[in-house]
């Protein structure tokens, strides 16, 4: 654990190189941490402070700057700190006011959001849950014997299965056997709906409840299918002229990854927790991600389960993506509650 003169001179060397990109040297330090000491002892101390992994530099007369550890060491102090902003959430729900409630545009305005408040690459994420509820099954008659069945869940979300009958039914046979599924599965989970349907398969030897039965037989195709992912990129055009801020370098490679919807689900379906949480550059899994940091928060909306989050280089404003990742989580479970 650092003293509390060492810490806060590595906090007033992150603020000012994130801020500048610029090494930062022992006169900017006195000018900005206010300790009352000379400059020949904060060199001393930030000579201490590289030898303990937080800091780092170039040549022998340059200033320092953040390494991972130092980052790290940063972000748990804002941690122990944090509170979460009124003014971020007042501002995301007079930006909803303006869109239709549905959960898809309430994803991509988030994904809006954390981008234009913190000028880096932000994402949300979303699949459904095992406890969605079914608002309705349509059965539509396709070409031959084929049955689609479409399942629409609450929050606006839709799975589709197609199915191969023995035989070619009337369309007013697949209505009635619409009917007598929903009178059994609107308003039930997944889970429910699928044993709902035994109630209603047996002894009926009917057009519809041969097709019943055989929506019956599918069910675990049908409500245990792959969870249906909704993923919201927000890519702001102005941080690709922002060479002081991007290595244009790395600033390609993350433009491919982001692009690469396999890969970012991959990534952040496996950060759903409901809590914040930050890896930065080395920690990392992810040999790719390495020079990059993410911030992120899992929240659950409705029958959604998901995560958003900020991307960028290491270089970023902890203190802003964490206050605002952890408010507008927040936020979106609360509008689950309210709307869903």
């Amino acid at each position: 654990m650092l003293m509390e003169r060492d810490l806060r001179i590595l906090l007033s060397i992150v603020d000012l190189y994130v801020k500048d990109g610029i090494p930062v040297s022992s006169q900017k330090v006195q000018e900005a941490a206010g300790l009352g000491i000379s400059t020949a002892t904060i060199r001393n101390l930030m000579a201490g402070l590289e030898r303990r992994g937080y800091l780092s530099k170039q040549y022998t007369s340059a200033g320092r700057v953040p390494t991972d550890e130092g980052y790290r060491c940063y972000v748990n102090t804002l941690l122990a700190q944090r509170q979460a902003s009124e003014e971020f959430s007042r501002l995301f729900r007079k930006t909803l006011r303006e869109e239709i409630m549905d959960i898809g545009t309430i994803m991509a305005c988030a994904s809006r959001f954390l981008g234009s408040i913190t000028k880096n690459f932000a994402v949300v994420y979303g699949s459904i849950m095992q406890e969605s509820r079914v608002s309705r099954i349509s059965l539509v008659g396709l070409e031959g014997t084929r049955l689609l069945v479409v399942v629409n869940l609450l929050p606006e979300y839709e799975r589709t299965t197609a199915l191969r009958l023995e035989k070619r039914f009337s369309a007013d046979v697949v209505s009635r056997a619409e009917n007598l599924i929903n009178r059994v599965v609107v308003g039930k989970t997944l889970a429910e709906a699928k044993d709902a349907l035994d109630s209603i398969v047996r002894d009926n030897v009917t057009g519809e409840g041969i097709i019943t039965r055989e929506v019956a037989i599918n069910r675990e195709a049908i409500f245990s299918g792959p969870p249906a992912v909704e993923l919201y990129f927000e890519e702001k055009e102005h941080l690709l002229e922002r060479s002081d801020y991007f290595d244009p370098v790395l600033l390609q490679l993350l433009l491919l990854l982001l692009h690469n919807k396999t890969y970012l689900t991959s990534i952040l379906s496996k950060r759903l927790a409901e809590k914040t949480q930050i890896t930065i550059g080395s920690e990392n899994e992810d040999e790719a991600l390495k020079p990059f940091s993410l911030v992120t928060a899992g929240y659950r909306m409705g029958g959604a389960r998901g995560v958003l989050g900020v991307i960028g280089p290491t270089r970023m404003r902890y203190d802003l993506a964490l206050g605002i990742v952890g408010t507008i989580a927040k936020e979106l479970q609360a509008i689950g509650e309210e709307y869903f």
